[in-house]
């Protein structure tokens, strides 16, 4: 459990009044206290929204699932105000997030753009799928990668038989197109069920090499195909969000935001490479797929994009404007 409080020369200079009235805000997180995204990412948003407004709203962190357990119910705990912040993947509650998580289809984004600026640059297109919560970060980490147990992958048939663990539905869809059976399951899992052969491997940023120690179960990185990219929130409850005075509320939508977001970005993207060079120094193999078995790759999955658009278009959802604006 870990508090979060600014310094100051003098407790004296808080005002009694605004001592009175000082309200802490619980941030739940699934992860530890090393985890990247806690250092770089939750720890500073709580000093910093604790030293602009002189201690009176503080956060305090909860890491490792202390508000409960496991990384699928986040999102319920904040519409429930278990916590007033929480830390999710919208994968996990797919069906709410469906016009947002369009972004991980290959093809959506064209490759090389900063996914989380496209996103941002659009954000007020997602109004809809946030409204029951306030909507303080969304970012996408870095490339996925398939990180197998046992088998090395060399090209598309590599993969037909085979498991492989996936964070989402539209990630499930593009292994499934690949040959490979999707299975779902959070990330907190994961090892045990790589270790245990539960699962052949998983389809996911080079991060969790170190985060969630799945180095240790990692034989063969295959990479090269154009994959998908998970996508990231830090949301809060609206009760807790109006109980806040204005100022606050400006002071932590300021701390907040496209700027969080790109933070967040850059943070998980570096800590995949930090992990990726980590686990090739320790032994690991990264396979590159050769230009012609990228391109079963992605022939196998060209078809996705269009076909997850006209599913969404059909259920009333503008999944073809959120695209045209995210190709922009």
């Amino acid at each position: 459990m870990t508090v979060i409080r600014p310094i100051f020369g003098s407790l004296a200079a808080l005002a009694i009044g605004a001592m009175a009235h000082a309200e802490e805000l619980k941030l739940a997180h699934f992860s530890s206290t090393k985890y990247h995204l806690h250092v770089e990412m939750f720890v500073p948003l709580a000093e910093k929204l604790a030293e602009a407004t002189g201690g009176v709203t503080t956060i305090r962190v909860y890491p490792g699932g202390e508000l409960g357990p496991g990384p699928v119910k986040q999102y319920d705990r904040v519409i429930d105000g278990v916590a007033d912040i929480v830390y999710a993947l919208p994968g996990y509650t797919a069906s709410q997030f469906k016009q947002t998580l369009l972004v991980e289809v290959p093809g959506i984004v064209k490759p090389g753009v900063n996914k989380t600026e496209a996103i941002w640059a659009n954000i007020d297109m997602l109004d809809k799928e946030f409204r029951r919560v306030v909507l303080l970060g969304l970012w996408t980490a870095g490339d996925a990668m398939l990180l197998m147990h046992e088998k090395k992958i060399e090209s598309l048939s590599d993969l037909a038989g085979l498991k492989i663990r996936v964070p989402s539905k539209n990630t499930g869809r593009l292994v499934e197109a690949w040959g490979a059976t999707a299975v779902s399951m959070p990330i907190t899992q994961v090892y045990q069920s790589m270790d245990t052969g539960v699962v052949d491997g998983t389809l996911v940023d080079a991060s969790v090499l170190t985060s969630f120690k799945l180095g240790e179960v990692t034989k063969f990185i295959t990479a090269g195909m154009n994959a998908t990219n998970s996508v990231f929130m830090l949301v809060m409850n609206r009760d807790s969000w109006e109980a806040l005075d204005a100022d606050t509320q400006a002071k932590l939508t300021e701390l907040t935001g496209a700027e969080m977001s790109e933070g967040g970005r850059v943070t998980m993207t570096n800590a995949s490479d930090r992990s990726l060079k980590k686990w090739v120094a320790e032994g690991g193999e990264v396979h590159t797929l050769s230009a012609e078995a990228a391109a079963e790759f992605n022939a196998a999955s060209d078809n996705l994009a269009a076909e997850v658009i006209a599913e969404l278009d059909a259920e009333g959802i503008d999944a073809s404007g959120w695209a045209a604006a995210l190709r922009q």
